[in-house]
Parts: structure tokens; C-alpha cells; sequence
């Protein structure tokens, strides 16, 4: 017993390790954009582009990632993520001009796609049913964190030594997490799931994913919950360095705030949601439209003081739907298919990703109004209600 619960607690560690890297390399380059825009003599839109590229590739990874971890269990899908992560992210701290940098982010995003789904793999095989919503809560603390240390990291060594220095450290922080990966993860697991997955090919396990209705509606409820949170993520540093006046450091420090509250709400609403199983997907619609009246509170504040209070809880309203869904859309497939729907629903919420922040980029290029940009992403999460409305389930809760 106690050496499967370190195997367990080897697997979920290494996991959260490679989604907190994945946040820290994509979530680099809000914080200085207004430096690196300025350099580089990018456009609004070109800038939100460059976060648009990142999710393009990590889009296009997200389903045969997913199959891959059904098959081969998480350790080869995290090891591959990871190198070709820190890799690529170094390298932006080369970049010329757009057309370089924003290969080098879209290369980045392809290595990123496949650790959400090989992460939630090792969750749902170590963790029993009643805890597995808690636990994804846990697991997936590393999204905020890495949020928190991006927004605190870049714009400090940005401002110090330059903005490519924050792309050398956050691509050799996530070279060090595949050296300690490759050492801890077990080389074996998971093999009698990996038999099972192996049994269909891609046709009919996309046929099963397309005929459920409900896995559908949630994957489109998740794409509107991500227009919100990605769309926030790209534009909210900006809008404080040049809307509210803030510095650098300052619109870092309080998007800082905006990961602990995300970082404090996962767990908490993971546990709330494991007490009431039979209703996660109500769970997840309250959450959502909480999101989206704070998203046009901020967009409509011009007090600085008041941020102190609306950041953390924007943050939480941004992210703690991701484990009551993720868990969610576990309960909704069979055990074999978990890490391939994990993956072709996230596929679906990133297209969210990669449209909202150049959507956004492109309101602020024509109107100048931050109003109206965290408007129509405030229009992403109450669509996402409106479809969570619409299943018939609630899930099927069941034992590993």
C-alpha cells in the first residue's frame, strides 16, 4: 500500500511539475509585453498573437497527446512536453521580429499540448472517486502558481536584464523539471489501461467522443470558459500599465494576487465539488457566470485601490472551474478513454485560447476601450452556461 501511494504521489507530482513549467512558458510574455512590443515594433494584435501562436500549437497536440497517454502512460508523453518546452522557450529569448518569435511560441505551445492530458491520467488512475475532484484541484494549484510566478519573475528580471532574460530563465526552469522527471517517474505504470486504449483505433475512439452529446456540450461550454480566462490572462497587464497607470512590476504584483486567489479557490472548490458529486456540472455553472460579472467589474474599474480585492477573486472565478470540469468529463467517457477526452475537450477549450486574445487586441486597436475588450470576454463564460444548462447528466460516478 504505502509504495503504491508513493507511485501515486510520484506521478501527480511530476504532473503538477510539468503544467506549472507549461504556465510559466506561456504566461512569460504578457508581463512585458509593452517592452518587448515596443523593441520588436509589434501591433496590439501582433502581440496578442504571439500568445495566440502558443495555443495554436498546443491546440494541435491536445487529442493525439491524449490518445498517447491512454496508450503509454503519462512518463514518455511528460518527458517529450518538457524538453521541447524549455527548448523553445529559450529560444524566443533569440527572436528578431514577429515572424521568428511567433514560430518559436507556436513550437513552444505544440511541446505544451499533451501535459494537461497525461497530467489528468495519473489523477484519475491513482485517486480513488470520492477524492479525484480534490485531488485535480491539487493538481491543478500549479496553473495559478505558475501564473503567480511568471507575473512575478518576468517583469522582476525583465526590468533588471532585459525582457529575454525571462524567456532563458523560464526555458531552463523547465529544462531542470524534465532532468528531475526523468529521474523520479516510473517507467512502468498504468500497462493494463494502455492494453485496453490499445484495442480501438482513432476512428472509433473520435466516434465515441463525437456521439456523446454531453461530452460535446461541455467541451463547447469549456471553449467559451477559456475565451474569458486566456483572453484576462493576455490583456489584464496592460490594461493595468496603461489604463490604471500602474508600472511593470506593479501589474505584475497584482496579477500575483489574481494566481493566489486561483491558487487558494482549486482545492477549495475541488473539495466542495467531491461533497457534492452528483452535482458538479451546477457547480461549475455558478462558477462560471461568478467569472463573468467580474470580468466586466474589472474592465469597468478605474480604481486602483479596488484591484486588491478584485484580482484574487477574478482569478478564482478564471480557474477554478478547470477540476470541477476536468473531473466532470472523467465521469462522463469510460476509464480507457479518460486522458483521450481530457484531451480532445481541452483541444476544443483552446481554440477559446487562441481566438481571445487577439479578439481583444483587435476591439482595443480600433476602440481604445479596455471597457469593451473584457466585455465581449465577459460574453465567453455566460455562453458556457447556457451549454453546461443543456446536458442531460450529471456524470456517472464511478470507482477506479
Amino acid at each position: 500500500m504505502k509504495q503504491k501511494w508513493m507511485t501515486a504521489l510520484r506521478v501527480i507530482s511530476c504532473g503538477w511539475l510539468a503544467f506549472l513549467c507549461s504556465f510559466i512558458d506561456r504566461l512569460s510574455w504578457p508581463p512585458i509585453i509593452p517592452m518587448a512590443a515596443g523593441e520588436l515594433g509589434l501591433t496590439a494584435a501582433e502581440a496578442g498573437g504571439f500568445m495566440s501562436a502558443f495555443f495554436l500549437g498546443y491546440l494541435l497536440t491536445q487529442l493525439p497527446g491524449g490518445m498517447l497517454a491512454d496508450r503509454w502512460g503519462s512518463r514518455k508523453v511528460l518527458l517529450y512536453s518538457l524538453f521541447l518546452m524549455g527548448i523553445f522557450t529559450i529560444g524566443l529569448a533569440l527572436t528578431t521580429g514577429f515572424l521568428q518569435g511567433i514560430t518559436l511560441r507556436f513550437l513552444a505551445g505544440f511541446g505544451s499540448g499533451a501535459v494537461l492530458a497525461a497530467a489528468v491520467k495519473g489523477v484519475y488512475d491513482h485517486v480513488s472517486a470520492e477524492h479525484r475532484a480534490m485531488a485535480m484541484g491539487l493538481f491543478m494549484t500549479s496553473a495559478p502558481l505558475g501564473l503567480l510566478l511568471a507575473n512575478i519573475l518576468s517583469p522582476l528580471i525583465a526590468s533588471q536584464y532585459g525582457w529575454r532574460s525571462s524567456f532563458l530563465l523560464a526555458g531552463s526552469i523547465t529544462l531542470a523539471a524534465f532532468a528531475l522527471a526523468w529521474m523520479i517517474l516510473p517507467r512502468r505504470s498504468e500497462l493494463r489501461i494502455v492494453s485496453a486504449a490499445g484495442k480501438k483505433g482513432l476512428k472509433f475512439e473520435l466516434k465515441d467522443m463525437l456521439t456523446n452529446r454531453d461530452l460535446m456540450l461541455t467541451a463547447a461550454a469549456g471553449f467559451f470558459a477559456m475565451w474569458g480566462t486566456w483572453g484576462t490572462l493576455t490583456w489584464a497587464n496592460a490594461y493595468m500599465h496603461h489604463g490604471l497607470g500602474l508600472s511593470l512590476q506593479q501589474s505584475g504584483q497584482t496579477m500575483a494576487l489574481f494566481g493566489l486567489g486561483a491558487l487558494i479557490g482549486q482545492p477549495v472548490v475541488g473539495w466542495l465539488s467531491d461533497r457534492f458529486r452528483q452535482r458538479r456540472r451546477q457547480t461549475g455553472m455558478i462558477i462560471l457566470a461568478f467569472f463573468a460579472v467580474l470580468l466586466w467589474l474589472f474592465g469597468r474599474n478605474q480604481d486602483v485601490q479596488y484591484l486588491v480585492v478584485l484580482a484574487p477573486l477574478l482569478g478564482a472565478g478564471a480557474f477554478v472551474f478547470g477540476p470541477v470540469l476536468n473531473t466532470f468529463i472523467s465521469e462522463l467517457v469510460a476509464a480507457r478513454h479518460v486522458a483521450t477526452a481530457i484531451g480532445f475537450c481541452n483541444g476544443i477549450w483552446q481554440v477559446g485560447s487562441l481566438i481571445s486574445p487577439v479578439t481583444a487586441g483587435m476591439v482595443l486597436d480600433r476602440t481604445g476601450s479596455y471597457l469593451g475588450a473584457f466585455s465581449i470576454l465577459a460574453v465567453g463564460p455566460l455562453l458556457a452556461v447556457g451549454l453546461l444548462a443543456c446536458v442531460r447528466t450529471n456524470g456517472v460516478v464511478r470507482s477506479r
